[in-house]
């Protein structure tokens, strides 16, 4: 298996030093998130606008939508179960009857390392195929070299996430809060295996403040996009 992160570098070195750099083709959207925003669901609304476009110019092109299938693809490459993928992938503290089954998988213990380019690979060829928006697992930094790429992220004050968490899961606004902070902090350890603490604004191309702005009006923009960089 070609590890995409060491091309993903290459690309990057050889764009800074003035060399001819390879750039895969797309055109691929990529949605980061602050835990508490709405990744998902702006994914698959972004992906229906951008297809119902495309029909209505008679092109029978669909864009597709990726979150939960980067897991679970990538454990049916390990052998593992899409859970403890899951888990590793945001740094969870895995339980001994966790890390057992890992270890009584069918190849063989994976180190974090390869759990993280198995996921990197997977969405390295989603991309490559193009026409797809791919939510969280540092896509944006994965596929930033891009001929045809937007990156976005989506961020909101603490409290208002700490509300939608609370709403959704019955915690306390204190407890949400915590998940929050906790979650963003796992999320931040994964894409440092990506991005090796290069700051934000190397990586996307704009951020929407979800607690101002609605769905609608962030697709719209996001579409507005994607119709000048010349993706539909």
């Amino acid at each position: 298996m070609e590890n995409v992160f060491l091309k993903y570098m290459r690309e990057r070195v050889g764009k800074r030093e003035g060399t001819q750099a390879i750039q895969s083709e797309g055109p691929v959207i990529t949605i980061s998130r602050e835990y508490g925003c709405p990744g998902k669901r702006i994914g698959k609304y972004l992906s229906e606008v951008l297809t119902e476009k495309l029909r209505r110019q008679e092109k029978n092109v669909e864009w597709k939508w990726l979150s939960k299938e980067i897991i679970e693809e990538s454990a049916r490459e390990l052998k593992l179960t899409p859970s403890l993928i899951k888990d590793i992938s945001e740094y969870k503290n895995r339980s001994f009857f966790d890390n057992l089954a890992l270890f009584f998988s069918e190849t063989y213990y994976p180190s974090d390392s390869k759990i993280n380019n198995t996921i990197a690979n997977f969405i390295h060829t989603a991309a490559t195929e193009g026409n797809v928006v791919i939510v969280g697992r540092a896509a944006e930094a994965i596929t930033k070299n891009f001929k045809k790429s937007f990156h976005v992220k989506l961020m909101a004050p603490l409290q208002w996430r700490a509300e939608i968490i609370s709403n959704k899961y019955g915690l306390t606004i204190s407890e949400a809060k915590r998940e929050a902070q906790e979650m963003d902090r796992r999320r931040e350890q994964f894409r440092h295996y990506f991005e090796k603490g290069v700051p934000d604004v190397e990586f996307y191309d704009a951020c929407f403040n979800c607690k101002e702005m609605t769905d609608d009006e962030i697709v719209e923009l996001m579409v507005i996009i994607a119709e000048t960089r010349g993706f539909i």
